[in-house]
């Protein structure tokens, strides 16, 4: 199993879905998160940096919204980011789940 992601690229927006291969611990708690409506996303920024976001839908609100953010470089040091934003995910979705 891998983390999808939804990458966006420049310089139209246009999407592709990739696989992220992480640890299994890692890529357990994406499959939670991801489960309970929740998505990642990937996107290149202008100025070289990397730009991965995990979105989810609030109730009440007709689409998602951002819930965790993590800015890197274009470089070997994505993965350990990606980590990042996952554990954080988690803990958002732990402590949001009255408003899903």
């Amino acid at each position: 199993m891998s983390i999808p992601f939804t990458q966006y690229l420049r310089p139209d927006g246009r999407k592709r879905d990739i696989a992220i291969d992480r640890t299994d611990d890692i890529e357990g708690m994406a499959e939670t998160f991801i489960q309970s409506g929740g998505r990642y996303e990937a996107e290149e920024l202008r100025n070289g940096m990397v730009s991965l976001t995990a979105v989810h839908r609030l109730r009440g609100w007709d689409d998602t919204r951002d819930v965790c953010l993590e800015l890197c470089m274009n470089d070997a040091t994505i993965p350990a980011h990606v980590d990042k934003l996952v554990v954080r995910s988690i803990g958002w979705l732990h402590s949001h789940a009255a408003q899903l």
